[in-house]
């Protein structure tokens, strides 16, 4: 129970020594920006690579018994490997300002298309 107060107030104690995280900043890269999003990618890294990290050993797990079940049939263990085994494995601060795409599953030809109306350009870049 102690753990878990300490947990929330870290976590409010960030939200206010960084407004930038729940606030809305005006386009274009700030210090401020810059910060709260080098302080908050290895932070969610921290939880999110573990739970991508099993899910990507379950997958090469099952991509290989599917394999061997089928008779080594290299198109259904590829089936499980590439969208469990592929993909984002890290956040990184450009994955959180939207330069670089968050696929928690590497999709391959099937990928959502990439809309760069969804992903806005820093101010200081031409496409």
């Amino acid at each position: 129970m102690l753990r878990l107060k300490r947990g929330i107030a870290a976590i409010v104690g960030v939200g206010m020594l960084c407004p930038s995280l729940v606030m809305a900043q005006p386009a274009g890269r700030t210090k401020s920006g810059e910060f709260a999003r080098g302080l908050a990618a290895p932070l969610l890294s921290a939880v999110y690579f573990p739970i991508k990290l099993g899910i990507g050993v379950a997958g090469a797990v099952l991509g290989g018994t599917s394999g061997f079940l089928t008779g080594g049939n290299e198109r259904a263990a590829e089936g499980i490997w590439r969208p469990m085994t592929g993909g984002t494995y890290f956040i990184t601060p450009e994955t959180l300002e939207g330069e670089r795409r968050f696929l928690p599953l590497n999709y391959g030809p099937s990928a959502p298309p990439y809309h760069p109306a969804y992903y806005p350009q820093p101010s200081g870049s031409h496409p």
